[in-house]
């Protein structure tokens, strides 16, 4: 639509408990939502990863991301949702963005 990020949004949201858990396919706009559920995305330092690939690869990066790069990285998982921007969705090579909310250690 007309907002930031461009392309088509995985939004994983967790408001506490488990049974809280939501998984919104959004755009960001900011225009009226309509018919639609709105999702505010709270304000965060974000660490954003780059990828391509099939579908199975997106989830192999944000495992990486997990066990890999956060652990050693300074940061710790922030509060917010993980985002998912789909800037190509050609199921065959989809190009994407992971984006997870970090803090930097203390």
């Amino acid at each position: 639509m007309n907002g930031q990020p461009k392309g088509i949004l995985g939004v994983s949201a967790c408001n506490g408990a488990a049974e809280d858990w939501r998984y919104y396919i959004a755009v960001a706009s900011t225009l009226p939502a309509g018919g639609f559920e709105e999702y505010m995305v709270p304000a965060a330092t974000w660490a954003i990863f780059s990828g391509q690939g099939t579908g199975i690869s997106i989830q192999t990066l944000e495992q990486r991301i997990i066990t890999e790069w956060l652990p050693t990285s300074g940061y710790e998982y922030g509060t917010g949702p993980d985002v998912e921007v789909y800037l190509d969705p050609t199921p065959e090579n989809t190009r994407y963005e992971v984006w997870i909310p970090v803090i930097k250690q203390k």
